[in-house]
């Protein structure tokens, strides 16, 4: 009996892409692309909850959100989660949150997108961030780029350049 519930229980977990390699593929550069390539897409707009203990100002992240809705992009609401274990992503959610190892020497943030294995869309999406990343030109419009479903593109003054003093704030090929 123990196992027959055991195995029912399996078939109800939700079907998430979350194996780690398929995010370092994700994130790999278009180096050959004519333009940038996106991914994965969500099937509604996503709110954004940004945790606290992320000291990331709500107003910066309406700012970042600002670019991508002048270039078509919808999202819900943008809220602070004041609670300290707010870690992890509901679905249909992008959160905000202060990671909680490091990123690595090089980094300034990086994004978990968390797609369905039936549909192939984003079901949720995290970006961890510093609060002093946060505060420097592009980098958190650059990781909504990410959660959006975007990979890097490797062209100069881009949005979605992987290496941030060549990037910028050229849309070319993101426009919904």
């Amino acid at each position: 009996m123990a196992f027959l519930l055991l195995l029912l229980f399996a078939f109800q977990s939700p079907n998430i892409a979350i194996e780690q390699n398929q995010y370092i593929n994700f994130f790999k550069v278009s180096k050959f692309s004519s333009k940038p390539i996106q991914k994965y897409k969500w099937a509604n707009p996503p709110k954004i909850r940004v945790c606290e203990t992320a000291e990331v100002p709500l107003s910066r992240v309406r700012r970042a959100v600002d670019y991508w809705e002048r270039i078509g992009y919808e999202f819900g609401e943008i809220y602070l989660d004041r609670f300290s274990f707010c870690m992890n992503a509901k679905d249909n959610e992008i959160a905000i949150v202060l990671p909680s190892q490091g990123l690595g020497d090089d980094k300034m943030a990086a994004t978990r997108v968390y797609t369905s294995k039936l549909t192939g869309e984003i079901i949720k999406a995290k970006i961890f961030i510093y609060p002093r990343s946060a505060r420097k030109e592009r980098v958190l419009e650059h990781e909504l780029g990410h959660a959006l479903g975007w990979q890097h593109y490797n062209h100069r003054n881009h949005m979605m350049h992987p290496n941030w003093w060549r990037g910028g704030y050229d849309s070319y090929g993101l426009r919904k």
